[in-house]
């Protein structure tokens, strides 16, 4: 899959890219049906907050043939190797969990923060891609996005911790004022097997779900192997160590047995 001259071009502009039920209803089916049997596992893994909400978990490919299978589906790596380039690794694997009435929030800020600050990656060359794994509406915590913010590179940020992940590097709000005020906010909503990828120095956050419906969202990122990280500081199912180059395989693969 390729990204068309005008969605190419908007990605560049704006620095994203929206696609509406990209993966149909049994894709995301079995998706959801594995990461239950994920999350009832016992792994180091696993993030939750002090108060105990689960909050989500990490390197699902390390447990799961399904989720390894959906890091080289030719839909997300083809698109990731228009964007960057071939010989891509998958740096950072995730499923956040907004769970209905959930506290989870995260800070304004942008994805390279913390893999500068955390792990060493020399450049923001990775793109990070989300796949919706229930409807995200304007309820239940969508990722907001200031368009246009990833042309200023690496923003000077504050370090602040959020409860049950490691600390991110976080936009101070002048700062998310200013960038507003020139490109404005968005929220892309749509139904279950919605993508959304964007550059790894956009500005984001997420509120909390303050809706009875759960909002999980799949989250994975691309890097170029040239960009492999350089002094890492975390587990490494925060921060993957394997820098192996991914193959695409055909999307019929997804649901291989």
């Amino acid at each position: 899959m390729r990204l068309e001259p005008a969605q190419l071009q908007r990605y560049r502009s704006d620095g994203l890219v929206h696609f509406p039920g990209l993966f149909d209803a049994a894709e995301i089916a079995a998706l959801k049906m594995e990461q239950a049997r994920i999350l009832a596992l016992d792994l180091e893994a696993h993030l939750r907050a002090a108060s105990g909400e689960f909050l989500g978990t990490t390197a699902m490919d390390r447990v799961s043939p399904l989720y390894a299978r959906l890091l080289r589906d030719e839909r997300l790596l083809g698109l990731a190797e228009q964007l960057l380039g071939p010989r891509l690794y998958c740096h950072q694997y995730k499923i956040i969990l907004k769970q209905p009435f959930g506290k989870l929030s995260l800070p304004w800020h942008q994805d390279y923060g913390p893999w500068l600050h955390h792990d060493g990656m020399p450049e923001p060359k990775a793109i990070s891609i989300g796949i919706y794994l229930d409807e995200v509406t304007e309820f239940n915590g969508p990722i907001v996005y200031i368009p246009g913010s990833h042309a200023d590179g690496l923003i000077e940020y504050e370090v602040i911790p959020v409860p049950g992940t490691t600390p991110i590097p976080s936009l101070p709000d002048a700062t998310v004022a200013k960038l507003a005020a020139r490109g404005g906010l968005v929220a892309p909503k749509g139904p279950p097997g919605s993508v959304t990828i964007f550059d790894s120095c956009m500005a984001h956050a997420s509120g909390q779900n303050q809706s009875p419906h759960p909002r999980n969202l799949i989250y994975l990122s691309y890097n170029p192997v040239s960009n492999a990280i350089r002094k890492p500081t975390r587990p490494t199912h925060f921060a993957s160590q394997d820098f192996t180059p991914l193959t695409p395989a055909p999307r019929a693969a997804l649901l291989a047995p």
